[in-house]
């Protein structure tokens, strides 16, 4: 696992947020196509050269995708569909780019190192606090999908069942993990005002500041464009 781990180049949280707040930007201000397509180039390189190469193909396959739906697809399906479609296809497109940085950052950096990135760029406890519970949530819930979908396969429950078999204990669940998420937060002293001293030393890499430098490079390009 070590000699895997030492082939792959890893992104600090800070250049991931960076990453993140420049796709975000440009998917919202941009509708030019070329500089669209560059920047699901520029991620996909970043996501291969992190060791993700799964994760860059389906992004790769799923924005041909959208495209051939958009282009080709749409086009000749009859008006109903076109236009009920066309809306969904171009914001989803808007959001690939966003969602390449999300997946990215959740492939290759933990909670641990977001929230001592955050605590480095000085961003306010009182916005870390909800960042890392609610963080933390998600992953709780998900393995509680899972302890519930085993359960219905022992008692064999099929079909619509399937449905108040999963809702009503998951919202059961759901209330009883964020209290005990709260819990743990107050318990390890997260709302303590005193500075917070961390194992996790982050450093920028020259990868981080080459994959920075070149993000914001894209960013002044696609409004010169």
């Amino acid at each position: 696992m070590k000699t895997e781990e030492r082939k792959h180049l890893k992104i600090d949280p800070r250049t991931g947020l960076l990453l993140l707040m420049i796709a975000n930007i440009i998917a919202f201000s941009q509708n030019d196509f070329g500089i669209e397509c560059g920047l699901v180039v520029f991620l996909t390189i970043i996501t291969l050269l992190c060791g993700c190469v799964a994760s860059a193909g389906k992004w790769v396959l799923t924005f041909c995708a959208l495209i051939l739906l958009q282009w080709y697809v749409l086009p000749v399906s009859p008006k109903i569909i076109a236009t009920s479609f066309s809306i969904f296809i171009s914001y989803a497109r808007r959001m690939l780019p966003c969602l390449m940085v999300g997946s990215l950052m959740l492939k290759t950096i933990s909670l641990h190192q977001l929230i001592a990135g955050l605590r480095r760029l000085h961003v306010p406890q009182k916005l870390i606090i909800p960042i890392s519970v609610t963080l933390r949530y998600f992953p709780a819930i998900r393995e509680e999908m899972g302890y519930i979908r085993d359960a219905m396969r022992l008692r064999r429950i099929r079909g619509f069942e399937k449905v108040e078999a999963m809702i009503v204990p998951l919202m059961i669940s759901a209330t009883g993990t964020a209290e005990e998420l709260s819990a743990a937060a107050v318990t390890r002293g997260i709302e303590n005002p005193t500075k917070k001293t961390s194992v996790i030393v982050l450093r920028m890499s020259i990868f981080d500041w080459s994959v920075a430098v070149l993000a914001t490079a894209f960013l002044a390009l696609a409004f010169i464009v």
